[in-house]
């Protein structure tokens, strides 16, 4: 029995006694799937939250600035607490269509209009991400970040 029998061996042994849970298998490949190698991602370049000394969360009624940049590409976000529910006024330059806003597992696609500006009301709070086309067809997506 050389050591690929072995190891074989104790994956099967593992997959019997102790398997995958079928949540963790669903969310690994949902989180590989979110990766695209063709994306450029808009780093965060502003945060209205890290200007405020010793805040770790914007309190309900609040409201928060991000911006984000790429080559040719920006996303300012402008984030409105109320009510436990986040609003998101967004203002694209070197991009068009459509803005999609990833929230818990939410697709929320809008579209930018003639002057940048998107808005999608009503998300969750949590990790959010928004995703546009540049001009030059190139995506781009911000990092995710809690909102």
């Amino acid at each position: 029995m050389n050591d690929d029998d072995i190891m074989e061996s104790l994956r099967r042994a593992a997959a019997a006694i102790d398997p995958v849970p079928d949540l963790v298998t669903r969310n690994a490949q949902a989180a590989l799937s979110t990766r695209r190698v063709d994306e450029e991602l808009a780093e965060l370049v502003a945060d209205s939250e890290l200007l405020a000394p010793g805040r770790v969360r914007a309190p309900d009624d609040d409201t928060r600035l991000l911006s984000f940049e790429a080559a040719g590409v920006s996303v300012e976000l402008q984030v409105e607490y109320a009510g436990g529910l986040v609003s998101l006024r967004g203002l694209v330059s070197g991009a068009s269509g459509e803005a999609v806003v990833e929230v818990a597992g939410q697709r929320h696609a809008v579209p930018i209009d003639e002057e940048g500006w998107f808005v999608v009301t009503g998300l969750p709070r949590g990790a959010t991400r928004v995703r546009v086309t540049a001009v030059d067809g190139t995506a781009v997506v911000t990092r995710w970040t809690s909102v």
